[in-house]
């Protein structure tokens, strides 16, 4: 099987066959990316590095950072794509003279449990604040990229296993500000497109696994690496039978350029596994890869007792038609990624 070796990142054929043809359609352009230092930017920039490595032709990234100084700038420059443009100021208050773009993927909204149950209210201001100012460069109907979130789902219920990709309502009252914020901030966009100003793509992003994931954070997955990292128990901070899902981040990123290529979607794409795990089975994942990249076998501490075994919070969608719109795959497993994750992590 032929492999990209000379990155960090090893791709297989199809995979680089899918994201080669992708950024082609974005020949010379300029592309404006909010929140390219995060997890999304980061994975976004280095399959665009890869790709202009490995023959596609050749366009701009331009990131706008409030710190070019900053470990996640460093982090970013270090991916090493030679036409990433970044520019210092705050997107929520400065005015930017970045002249005219050709497409926008705005992927600058926060994703911290901590702020949306301490400060709800910013939260939300946050989400709609961030969209307000991204659609201020949005012009011509350029393609508008938008990560949304399957949180504006709510509560999947107990009956239902994969949330469909044309559910159009939330499956009741949004009680999360994060979720209610990637709402509106949705409703903005599409009603952006419907003024002419721009062409609305929405992908509603779930789960994740792969480096640049935080590991001392809410995402279970990584707080699980780090435990291995760290020669520790894992520690399950829940009964461990919620359930969900784990796109690879190059699989993410490879789905997003073709989505920002294919501009017209029908319906907002679900990017994320279809592949439900519990969170119990997760860590025994983690603790299994430790072993073979770590020679650790750690230890697995569930600190709750489930009052209902039957009764469990999951967060898992369908993708089948998001797989054939964008001509995709899942082409990375849970265990390779978590694989990958540790075996980064270690240098």
């Amino acid at each position: 099987m032929n492999m990209v070796q000379k990155f960090s990142t090893e791709f297989i054929e199809p995979q680089l066959d899918r994201l080669v043809e992708a950024i082609n359609q974005l020949d010379g352009s300029r592309v404006l990316l909010t929140g390219g230092t995060g997890f999304v930017g980061k994975w976004l920039i280095e399959s665009a590095h890869i790709a202009c490595n490995s023959g596609a032709k050749k366009f701009e990234i331009i990131v706008p950072t409030r710190n070019n100084q900053s470990t996640h700038v460093k982090e970013t420059e270090k991916i090493g794509f030679e036409n990433l443009t970044l520019v210092q100021g705050d997107l929520l208050s400065d005015a930017f003279d970045i002249g005219e773009v050709d497409a926008i993927i705005h992927a600058a909204t926060p994703a911290s449990a901590a702020l949306n149950e301490s400060n709800p209210i910013e939260m939300t201001k946050i989400n709609t604040r961030s969209m307000q100012a991204a659609l201020k460069f949005a012009e011509n109907k350029a393609p508008f990229l938008f990560t949304s979130s399957g949180a504006v789902y709510g509560n999947q219920p107990q009956t239902v296993a994969h949330i469909p990709e044309r559910q159009e309502r939330p499956f009741g009252e949004l009680t999360s500000a994060y979720a209610k914020g990637k709402q509106i901030a949705e409703k903005m966009c599409v009603e952006a497109g419907e003024e002419g100003s721009c062409t609305p793509i929405i992908a509603r992003l779930f789960a994740f696994s792969g480096r640049y994931l935080p590991r001392d954070t809410h995402f279970a997955i990584g707080n699980f690496v780090q435990n291995v990292l760290d020669r520790k128990p894992i520690v399950i901070n829940s009964d461990g039978q919620s359930r969900r899902s784990y796109l690879y981040g190059a699989d993410m990123a490879i789905w997003l350029w073709s989505a920002l290529a294919k501009k017209t979607p029908p319906h907002p794409l679900h990017i994320g596994s279809e592949h439900s795990i519990s969170i119990l089975e997760l860590a025994q994942a983690v603790a299994n890869a430790s072993a073979a990249e770590l020679n650790f076998n750690p230890e697995i501490r569930v600190t709750k007792t489930s009052a209902d075994p039957d009764t469990f919070h999951q967060y898992v969608p369908s993708n089948s038609d998001t797989r054939s719109y964008l001509n995709v795959q899942e082409w990375t497993s849970l265990n390779a990624g978590i694989a990958q994750m540790i075996r980064h992590s270690k240098h």
